[in-house]
């Protein structure tokens, strides 16, 4: 068998995988806080096949560069403008997210969307009324009063953080870290998603392409191949 179609083959795996992981940053174009993924590719050579390149997706991370700011006027709508997370506590532990659409529930826990409490610094955030003020330092105010502190922090290495829906999750033996001064919050703002659409779209465009080039190549190949096998079998 001409070794040629395990490159097209290997091609065109690869581009399948790119395929998923654009149609998921396009579902997540309106998403609070989304970040997008990248696939990272390299070549692998397998001993004995010569000069030919096989392509294989090495991984993906994680563009954590931040989204827009869009306007909503909602008192408990926050944006983080510059690095950091606001932390969720889960029942497996603290979860990270970007997006700060939270909620009051009925016992006046504050929750993300998701419904889990939001942290500050004396533990979950209780509320009595949506009708707060947030200053840009995290400072939760009830009639002038400071009731708590919005819990936003960083990681030396945003490698160790692992994407699980909307949130993130550390890695075994991350470390939090303080958030810079340059780090403020906008109340009545939300971070929106940091997929461009239109540039989304073009590269799985280009991605589809691609796949449908190795796909026939692998089917001319193999056209190629049964013919040789048939020329043989006549001789």
């Amino acid at each position: 068998m001409d070794r040629s179609i395990f490159v097209a083959l290997s091609g065109a795996v690869v581009q399948e995988k790119r395929l998923e992981v654009l149609t998921d940053n396009l579902a997540n174009v309106n998403t609070a806080g989304f970040k997008k993924q990248k696939p990272l590719f390299e070549d692998a050579m397998p001993d004995g096949y010569g000069i030919r390149d096989f392509a294989s997706m090495d991984k993906v991370v994680t563009d954590m560069s931040q989204g827009p700011s869009e306007k909503t006027g909602r008192m408990l709508d926050l944006a983080i403008k510059g690095e950091g997370f606001f932390v969720m506590n889960t029942v497996n532990g603290p979860r990270y997210t970007r997006d700060g659409s939270f909620t009051l529930a009925t016992d006046g826990t504050l929750t993300s969307r998701e419904g889990f409490p939001v942290t500050g610094d004396k533990g979950v955030i209780k509320l009595t009324s949506p009708d707060v003020a947030i200053d840009a330092e995290g400072n939760i105010r009830e009639k002038g009063a400071i009731v708590d502190r919005l819990k936003v922090v960083s990681f030396s290495n945003l490698m160790d953080l692992r994407r699980e829906g909307n949130f993130f999750m550390p890695v075994e033996g991350a470390k939090e870290t303080a958030v810079s001064k340059e780090t403020a919050i906008d109340q009545g703002y939300v971070e929106t998603s940091n997929v461009n659409a239109v540039r989304a779209m073009t590269t799985m465009i280009e991605a589809m392409r691609s796949f449908e080039t190795h796909t026939k190549m692998i089917q001319t190949i193999d056209d190629m191949t049964k013919k040789a096998i048939e020329e043989v079998g006549r001789v």
